[in-house]
């Protein structure tokens, strides 16, 4: 927990520059860890709930603003990053910010899996390291959005059961908190992927039964690729893979990054060299602005399309 803190502080002090010294940033970080205790609804790890002065509200929603418009700009990796040391610097100011949260729950995945997944064989410890900081914000999101969830865990219940609690406000938190930690996951190794099963399967329900359609289909998204990775014995079902795939793409058909999993996950499964190819081409001729609030995550979709076809030619694949 203090290793967390200590990290918000410097993030704090890099993210105000000359506005607040880092001894000024600790000053502001410190109630989160001394008050949390006493904090309504909260325990020593807890969500610190207490109103914030005027001035550091300000400053809050100042590098909130900072944090959304460096998002915007997120196709330059140096934005991105910038994008997430801002919203750290807020949530260090405002900890029942479930909404930024949700943001930097969000934002590591894409820096994660559209920058860092580039690099992981040379940096998957801060591969892993940054989808794990994903979903833990996640986590820390779905407490600071539901006292109730809060309690819940903090009495020993699972996050697969107390989920029940988080309506459709908290269906972002969940999303990425579940994406987050199955990338985690696959890239380490199946045992770690079972070990988790119950809860992402428990969390990728509930957003489905609150928000079917959420960010371009993503539910049915998940869900192909679960059902596609999964071994059969751990519930994989080609035929239910296919069936989301198609109702991810019925639901957002510009939305590219389904293509590419159907060519990753499902395609090798079915053995089927021609739907490869055509997932992929459907990738690569696909405009940038496609979607236009979308091209930073589009340009990321044609690069691992890319790289997909190269792996194809180095025998990857069983076609």
């Amino acid at each position: 927990m203090l290793a967390r803190f200590r990290h918000r502080v410097a993030a704090t002090a890099v993210a105000l520059g000359a506005t607040v010294t880092p001894l000024a940033a600790v000053t502001l970080v410190a109630p989160l860890v001394a008050g949390c205790p006493a904090t309504s609804g909260s325990s020593a790890t807890g969500i610190h709930r207490a109103s914030v002065d005027a001035t550091s509200q300000q400053q809050h929603d100042q590098l909130v603003a900072e944090g959304d418009a460096a998002w915007a700009q997120r196709g330059d990796r140096a934005q991105l990053e910038l994008a997430i040391q801002k919203w750290e610097a807020a949530i260090a100011l405002r900890d029942d910010d479930w909404q930024t949260y949700d943001k930097l729950s969000h934002g590591c995945y894409l820096l994660a899996d559209g920058w860092l997944f580039f690099e992981k064989d040379a940096k998957l410890d801060e591969f892993l390291a940054t989808h794990k900081k994903g979903f833990d914000y996640a986590s820390r999101g779905l407490s600071a959005l539901s006292p109730e969830f809060e309690q819940r865990l903090a009495s020993g219940v699972d996050m697969k059961d107390a989920v029940a609690l988080i309506d459709r406000q908290g269906v972002g938190l969940m999303y990425w908190y579940a994406t987050n930690l199955g990338k985690w996951g696959n890239a380490q190794d199946i045992t770690v992927v079972l070990k988790y099963k119950d809860r992402i399967v428990s969390i990728m329900s509930r957003v489905t039964d609150l928000d079917p359609t959420y960010f371009y289909g993503a539910p049915d998204r998940y869900w192909g690729a679960f059902y596609a990775i999964a071994p059969s014995f751990a519930g994989g079902d080609l035929d239910k893979s296919w069936e989301h795939f198609q109702a991810s793409i019925k639901t957002a058909p510009d939305y590219l990054a389904t293509y590419n999993l159907v060519a990753e996950n499902y395609a090798p499964k079915k053995q089927d060299g021609a739907l490869f190819d055509r997932m992929v081409k459907t990738v690569m001729d696909a405009p940038l602005d496609i979607i236009p609030e979308l091209q930073p995550e589009t340009a990321i979709e044609k690069r691992k399309a890319e790289l997909l076809i190269k792996r194809r030619e180095a025998g990857d694949f069983p076609f």
